[in-house]
């Protein structure tokens, strides 16, 4: 008879489950899912414009406009992505109208309709990414309309009406682009449905005939004539306006031309060809995968960055776990403290819902800190090797995939590396400790044996475990430089050039002399990528106001403006929450001070070695490593407050520290506060900072997510916390 086995309830094993968890992790669990949350809620609209068409100067497209309740033709707007023209210059469309059942004349040997320019059809010219300045001026007008919608045509002011007899509307383009939407609107605010198909109409006519009316015989032979043209229609059929959750920021436009350069393939381009050289190519596939899901609209290119940043929040909780904990006792809550500074801080739900990188950055980064820092706290298990050793494995996979998003990231090794060689010093000096107990052991046995025999076979049993323990040793030895060079050295090249197939055809475009004939070998082109990625070359509006040196991060001395829109106003900004900045720094300032007086003071036998000492000066060597590992690629080029949201995860974890040092110091009294609490004055402070650092960010709602405000009153709520106008900001 078969053994009935009872299975307990399935919410019995869920509690059993969260048990495993504290409250401070549970508690940072929820405070990384109100990120996700509101990210996601505030990423942007799910609108797809769908997929683009590319367009060629000799190859105008024509559209049939299916007209309904004898609403005439008013607005037309347009959507264009990557312009091939350089950067700041302009690029035209024009549009021209024709009877659909009028004469055909001759042009070119050719049968077309008579096209005409008036009733209101013109051009419209656009910037790429930003426009030029004007002669005599020295800055560049904010603007810039690829991928975001474009009012081309507007006769909503105009008393001569379009007459619906003139149903074909012709849009010609003045150089290569990627097109991704076009979308006609009649007077009553109606998209009107539209078919397109090429210039060479003759045979709609034909199919046509003499009917004088729009038949399924018209629209199967558009349908028959189209070559990639539908795409210009497969979207949504909105049109949005000037707001960041429509529209795109101009470091975004960057991201999106480089994923139609993926798009393009290995088509040969006629003209300047754009592309992102700052950064890596992972930069451009976490945006591609989402706009491949959730199609071409902001959410799309945004819920990556989104996933990325309540990640983010998760691996600063479990990093501080770990980099705050003194032997068996754990201080979670001062862990928790720092993910929701970080959480809190003002970038993150700034930069971190945007179709960015440094979300994804900022995971890795910390990612990569973490896992090496438990090699370094805990080294390797004598029982489980191979298993504990995948701490630098994982460590160097993170640091590689870092590295593919930003080469500029080859600089952050120098404090994941010294992670690493204080955990082999620190392993070696184990395997040292535990020879020589060893031969205590012998010594100590030795000390009063009288017998040879016994004397012997206690020498020939502590050489065998020193045996034993060097055999351990060299094995453990070649585990972990193995595993380093393995992830460090060949993850990285392996990596970086896997992520770079998809981009051989931008590189290809962008170094290779013959494109098309392909003269060099793809480590060339990726050596030269590399290379290219350590100056700033994708230089917009926005990125020349807002850039300042690196170490201005360190007092939040210059915010970033990303979108900004007057009528009505709004602003995009992103900035470190003032007062957490000068906090950090007061905290930076005050643990160096404390540090450099032990090490002044004799260390072990300074009056400031207390039984937390080493526990506090292990952390802040730890997060100053990661705190140059966050900074040193930034520091030797002009870059802006976006680029620093790893850095600012790294940042405001001294604020923690500082505050622990004082807390476990503080022989004050305690006081009542409220009435109920009992707290001294180091915990009094803290309350009085994070009273100050909530409404700092209550009063930069606006400018985190763009709400519309007036000009006045966002001057009064956050204008006054950026140090160094750029601009926009104030």
């Amino acid at each position: 008879m078969a053994k009935i086995v009872e299975r307990p309830h399935r919410r019995l094993q869920v509690r059993a489950f969260l048990a495993r968890f504290s409250a401070f992790s549970k508690a940072a669990f929820l405070i990384a899912l109100a990120v996700l949350v509101v990210a996601l809620c505030t990423a942007g609209s799910t609108k797809s414009v769908g997929k683009a068409f590319y367009a060629t100067e000799d190859t105008p497209v024509v559209f049939y406009l299916d007209y309904q309740d004898n609403a005439t033709l008013e607005k037309i707007y347009v959507n264009v992505g990557t312009a091939y023209v350089p950067a700041g210059s302009t690029y035209t469309l024009t549009f021209k109208s024709a009877l659909y059942n009028g004469t055909l004349t001759s042009s070119n040997g050719k049968l077309s309709p008579s096209w005409s320019t008036s009733y209101g059809l013109g051009t419209v010219t656009l910037s790429n990414l930003w426009q030029a300045p004007a002669e005599g001026e020295d800055t560049a007008e904010a603007v810039g309309s690829n991928y975001n919608w474009v009012l081309a045509v507007d006769r909503s002011d105009n008393t001569s009406t379009v007459s619906t007899s003139r149903r074909l509307v012709q849009v010609s383009f003045s150089g290569e682009m990627f097109v991704n939407e076009i979308v006609f609107v009649d007077s009553n605010d109606n998209v009107i449905p539209a078919y397109v198909g090429q210039s060479d109409v003759r045979a709609l006519y034909d199919a046509a005939g003499n009917i004088g009316k729009w038949d399924e015989g018209y629209r199967d032979c558009f349908a028959r004539q189209t070559n990639g043209e539908e795409r210009l229609v497969d979207g949504d059929g909105y049109f949005a306006g000037s707001t960041p959750y429509t529209n795109y920021t101009q470091d975004e436009m960057l991201t999106l031309m480089q994923i139609d350069n993926i798009l393009l393939g290995n088509r040969a381009v006629e003209g300047t060809f754009v592309a992102d050289t700052d950064n890596g190519p992972l930069a451009a596939l976490f945006p591609l995968l989402g706009v491949l899901i959730f199609g071409k609209s902001p959410f799309g290119l945004r819920f990556f960055s989104a996933l990325f940043a309540a990640g983010a929040v998760l691996l600063v909780y479990l990093f501080l776990r770990d980099v705050f904990r003194r032997g068996e006792q754990k201080h979670n809550g001062w862990a928790l403290l720092g993910a929701a500074l970080f959480a809190g801080g003002g970038l993150l739900l700034s930069v971190g819902r945007l179709g960015l990188s440094y979300s994804l950055l900022a995971c890795l980064l910390v990612g990569s800190l973490w896992s090496m820092f438990r090699f370094f706290a805990y080294g390797i298990d004598r029982e489980r090797p191979a298993r504990s050793a995948c701490n630098v494995l994982t460590s160097g996979i993170l640091f590689a995939l870092a590295f593919c998003v930003d080469p500029k990231m080859l600089l952050a090794a120098v404090g994941i590396v010294g992670l690493f060689i204080a955990g082999a010093v620190r392993h070696a000096r184990r395997n040292a400790a535990a020879a020589a107990q060893i031969r205590a052991e012998l010594d100590e046995k030795n000390a009063s044996e009288r017998s040879e025999e016994v004397l012997y076979r206690n020498i020939e049993e502590a050489e065998g475990k020193e045996r034993a323990l060097r055999s351990e040793a060299v094995y453990q030895n070649k585990l972990i430089y193995l595993l380093f060079f393995v992830s460090f050295v060949v993850g990285t090249v392996l990596l970086f050039a896997l992520t770079a197939l998809p981009l051989y055809s931008t590189y290809a475009r962008l170094y290779d002399p013959d494109p098309v004939a392909g003269t060099m070998s793809i480590f060339t082109l990726l050596g030269k990528a590399f290379k290219d990625s350590f100056a700033v070359g994708n230089v917009t509006a926005y990125s020349a106001g807002n850039a300042s040196s690196a170490f201005g991060w360190l007092i939040a001395l210059k915010g970033a403006t990303l979108f900004a829109s007057e009528s009505p106003y709004v602003r995009l900004n992103a900035n470190s929450n003032v007062f957490m900045a000068f906090t950090a720094l007061l905290a930076f300032l005050f643990l160096t001070v404390y540090a450099a007086l032990y090490l002044a003071t004799g260390r072990s036998r300074s009056a400031y070695n207390t039984p937390y000492t080493a526990h506090i000066l292990r952390a802040y060597a730890v997060l100053t490593a990661g705190l140059l590992s966050a900074l040193l690629p930034y520091a030797f080029v002009s870059a802006s407050a976006v680029a620093s949201l790893p850095f600012s995860a790294l940042w405001l974890a001294y604020i923690p520290l500082a505050f622990y040092t004082a807390y476990v110091h503080d022989g004050s009294a305690k006081r009542r506060l409220f009435g109920r609490f009992g707290m001294n004055a180091t915990a009094i402070a803290l309350t009085v900072c994070i009273v100050l650092y909530a409404a700092t960010f209550i009063l930069t709602l606006p400018a985190v997510f763009a709400f519309p405000f007036p000009a006045a009153a966002s001057a009064a709520c956050y204008g006054w916390m950026s140090l160094q106008n750029n601009g926009w900001y104030r």
